[in-house]
């Protein structure tokens, strides 16, 4: 074999590395709602959503396949407003990503949110198309928000304020998509939606909730495995964080969105350890996570 030859396997070998895009989406398309007999376009829409999420290049960053995102859209068609025939539908749809911890086989979620109002227009025979710049449909723009959210989440994580170059994409979706005539699930009368998650994560005052995702993952979970005292208290102190962010602003979208998904983890956590950061910890989650107060009793028994 010629060194030309070989150079050129090598390069294609390579490729896929390089061009590894950054998310490994999987979508559900729940249509037991629906009464229609046209099953083959709502598996269509699930394929062409998960072809999108997983082969769109959000960032210029290189993904190797093991440090893909991952993430599950798990989308409710609704009776009421929808229209098979007319490619109109009515969902909610329920977004989850994670993110594996150093040293083990666990995940930990980063983001589970429950998206009431979505509603958007498919058609088969039209590709999906995205541009940053202005609003195309409803359905590219809500899958977009999602993926940089998702992906500035879980650059935060990884390092202090990681997330910050998406923070200008995440937000200039929405103020796109506010100002489109038709578009859903934008507005900022709800406390729960796209908008407020922006508003969140664009809000200085709420820095710190930030700042506690890199203090609670690559500073606490990350050394679970080998260092569970010391991460311990780097998820007190987080927690800590947390507290300061509720304190300026109570009843954040995404501190609740934080608890939402970490209410299982942070027992499990502090359940084991010193007794005095377990008794912290307690006493913070009570009074950060109040519905979830019966629960965190666990710690400290």
């Amino acid at each position: 074999m010629t060194k030309t030859w070989l150079l050129a396997l090598l390069l294609l070998g390579l490729g896929p590395l390089a061009q590894a895009q950054e998310l490994l989406c999987n979508v559900i398309v729940n249509d037991v709602n629906l009464q229609t007999q046209e099953r083959q376009v709502i598996t269509q829409m699930r394929d062409a959503i998960q072809q999108f999420m997983n082969t769109t290049r959000w960032t210029n960053n290189n993904y190797r396949q093991h440090e893909r995102v991952r993430c599950t859209f798990q989308i409710t068609l609704l009776q009421d407003g929808s229209d098979v025939a007319s490619g109109r539908y009515v969902a909610n749809m329920q977004v989850v990503s994670s993110r594996p911890v150093f040293g083990t086989t666990y995940e930990t979620t980063l983001l589970t949110f429950f998206d009431r109002n979505f509603a958007f227009e498919y058609t088969p025979s039209q590709p999906l198309v995205f541009s940053e710049n202005t609003f195309s449909t409803n359905l590219t723009a809500t899958l977009a928000y999602y993926a940089y959210a998702i992906l500035l989440l879980d650059q935060d994580s990884l390092a202090n304020l990681g997330g910050n170059p998406l923070l200008d994409r995440v937000l200039n979706i929405v103020n796109n998509s506010q100002s489109a005539s038709g578009a859903s699930g934008w507005g900022s009368n709800d406390t729960r939606n796209r908008a407020w998650i922006s508003e969140n994560l664009n809000n200085p005052q709420l820095t710190p909730y930030r700042e506690a995702l890199y203090l609670y993952h690559r500073q606490g979970l990350d050394l679970m495995a080998s260092r569970p005292d010391v991460a311990r208290k780097q998820i007190l102190e987080a927690l800590k964080k947390m507290q300061q962010a509720n304190q300026v602003r109570p009843g954040s979208v995404m501190i609740n969105a934080f608890f939402d998904s970490k209410v299982n983890e942070l027992i499990n956590i502090f359940s084991q350890g010193d007794p005095v950061v377990r008794k912290q910890a307690q006493q913070l989650l009570v009074r950060l996570d109040p519905l979830n107060n019966a629960r965190y009793q666990a710690i400290v028994k």
